[in-house]
């Protein structure tokens, strides 16, 4: 049985180092950007950062740690990492943690969502499971993480085009 939680716990942080290493996809600094993260949500009530942990059997095995784009326009949010424990990927964990997150950010009023990856040949993968997610590559930063690895930018947009124009409320007051 697959639940969600959003409540972070002391024991969720080395959790969270476990579940991030295992991806083999992370290297120790990202990992540890990941703990600090969740360290940091733990002792600050106001932290900028958001979890949503997935609970398979009642063992935590995947994560997506997001937060609102502070310098962007409201509404706009941006997953920071999300990872599944590596015996767990494959089995459709992750996508229902992105709608899980979807449905929770649409109760927010959130019009869309930001998410960063690698362009090496290792995360064809990951841009190959945000776009059956629905986003779409919205830009290509050349060089960004090394010479050889540029950031791919992906959105989901949350609210059609005209919504955005009109007004949410009349949108959902037309559905």
């Amino acid at each position: 049985m697959l639940s969600f939680r959003s409540r972070l716990s002391r024991a969720d942080v080395d959790v969270i180092r476990q579940i991030a290493d295992s991806t083999g996809f992370f290297d120790e600094n990202d990992v540890q950007i990941n703990v600090d993260i969740a360290e940091d949500m733990l002792c600050r009530k106001d932290s900028c950062h958001k979890f949503i942990l997935a609970d398979y059997n009642g063992r935590t095995v995947a994560y997506v740690c997001y937060g609102k784009v502070s310098d962007a326009r409201d509404g706009t949010y941006e997953i920071c990492w999300l990872s599944t424990l590596n015996d767990y990927r494959g089995l459709g964990i992750g996508r229902r943690l992105i709608n899980c997150l979807i449905a929770k950010l649409r109760k927010k009023g959130a019009e869309r969502i930001y998410v960063k990856t690698d362009s090496k040949e290792q995360y064809k993968p990951t841009r190959r499971f945000y776009e059956k997610c629905g986003f779409r590559l919205q830009a290509v930063l050349p060089g960004y993480y090394d010479d050889n690895d540029n950031c791919c930018i992906y959105a989901l947009q949350l609210v059609d085009n005209d919504c955005a124009e009109t007004g949410r409320e009349q949108c959902l007051a037309a559905e």
